[in-house]
């Protein structure tokens, strides 16, 4: 039987050792689950807890929470497929194979295609398939809303929009090249380690280029989104335990590719910052640790 840990609990496959320590404050975070919790402490908890099988064991509507976990809204999988598509341009090219704009968008409005047609034909009750590059059920079609279809093929045109520009600006051209490298990292999983806590991500992409590490980050829609730094900077502590760099030997970018747009990150300043700040939390727990002990 499955051990099921309490809401605040952190079990060994999250921290990397055979058994959680219970005198040790391991936490284990990301990007996405600190917007869930900036954006709706509910919305939070039934992601990250309600939903999973190892936590909230009291939880009544488990199921029925797993399952909403699984939907995805427009913005998501638009993203999602986006994502998906330029790792495999990049990897191809990495062998010598240029896809051309023609062969990556229809391939992007197959998978969209197939995912129009699965929600608008699923059936309540229904089981969702768990086999990998599935279709997706789109939260606009399950909830019924009256504009889904335009709201679909809004979203459907930025995707487009993305791609292209991705494959054909020349502002890009660096990025295509830096991720065509053999030993560039495309959507790769990072783990940033600290004593006291876990923080985990996904680059989309980073490179060495004249000495440097590009770290670039996919966004689908215009700049001006109102995007804060930290999700950067974490990478950037990253590549610094990653590649044994300095933190000034790492640059930092937000490419947006609904308007070609690419926005650096000026690190200096903020990640010195931001070191303090997780010094001062590493102080805080240590104090509290003390406490305890006492």
């Amino acid at each position: 039987m499955t051990n099921q840990l309490s809401l605040f609990e952190v079990g060994s496959p999250f921290i990397g050792v055979n058994e959680a320590d219970a005198e040790e404050s391991f936490k284990v975070w990301s990007y996405s689950r600190r917007e869930d919790m900036e954006r709706c402490l509910h919305s939070y908890y039934c992601r990250n807890y309600g939903a999973k099988a190892r936590t909230a064991k009291s939880e009544p509507n488990k199921e029925r929470l797993r399952f909403l976990s699984k939907l995805k809204n427009r913005h998501l999988r638009t993203g999602d497929i986006a994502h998906l598509i330029i790792r495999a341009w990049l990897l191809r090219m990495r062998q010598g194979e240029k896809w051309t704009l023609d062969r990556v968008l229809s391939w992007a409005r197959k998978i969209y295609s197939d995912d129009l047609e699965s929600s608008r034909n699923y059936k309540s009750g229904d089981a969702l398939p768990d086999a990998p590059n599935s279709p997706a059920l789109l939260l606009e079609y399950y909830y019924g809303l009256e504009n889904a279809e335009s709201l679909i093929r809004e979203s459907e045109q930025k995707l487009i929009t993305a791609l292209t520009t991705f494959i054909t600006s020349p502002d890009l051209e660096s990025f295509r090249v830096g991720g065509s490298a053999q030993d560039a990292l495309v959507e790769t999983n990072c783990v940033y380690k600290d004593e006291y806590f876990t923080a985990r991500g996904k680059i989309d992409l980073a490179y060495r280029e004249a000495g440097k590490i590009i770290i670039a980050d996919w966004k689908i829609g215009n700049i001006g989104g109102g995007e804060d730094s930290l999700q950067l900077l974490a990478y950037a502590r990253w590549a610094v335990q990653k590649f044994g760099c300095r933190a000034s030997d790492v640059e930092l970018y937000r490419v947006y590719l609904g308007d070609g747009k690419i926005d650096p990150c000026l690190i200096s300043q903020k990640y010195q910052a931001l070191g303090q700040s997780i010094a001062t939390g590493r102080a805080e727990c240590a104090g509290r640790q003390g406490a305890i002990a006492g």
